[in-house]
């Protein structure tokens, strides 16, 4: 769906930031509407992303990506958090929101000392969106 370099660099811009991101957020800066099937085609490549950083060794920076309804990841980042041994709780409430922080946390720790080069263009230089308010 998306250029899975320009998607790593707004998720370590993101993460250098320490903002999370909503889907809607993320889906307009890479110049989509948001929609199921966007949203769906989104956390796929989210995925491939997130499989290339843990090759080279970086934490999970997808849980930066969350809903705006409550800002908490989607079901599927919980699946896999559980297929990886690394939570087992549900998707939504209190244990969620713990360990989603805890992993946020790991995210930016990461980012303030990840090498800056990235996959095509200066790790973290994007920044497609607005410095103050946009949710």
């Amino acid at each position: 769906m998306v250029d899975l370099d320009r998607l790593e660099r707004l998720l370590l811009a993101a993460a250098r930031e320490r903002r999370p991101l909503t889907y809607g957020r993320l889906l307009r800066a890479l110049g989509f509407r948001m929609g199921p099937r966007n949203v769906a085609a989104l956390c796929r490549d989210l995925g491939r992303v997130q499989a290339r950083l843990t090759a080279r060794g970086a934490p999970d920076l997808c849980c930066l990506v969350v809903r705006a309804a409550d800002g908490l990841p989607g079901a599927g980042w919980f699946s896999s958090r559980r297929a990886e041994g690394l939570y087992d709780g549900p998707p939504e409430g209190p244990a969620a929101r713990t360990h989603l922080v805890a992993a946020q946390a790991c995210a930016y720790a990461w980012a303030a000392t990840a090498p800056t080069a990235g996959p095509s263009k200066e790790a973290g230089s994007e920044r497609p969106w607005p410095d103050a308010g946009d949710v």
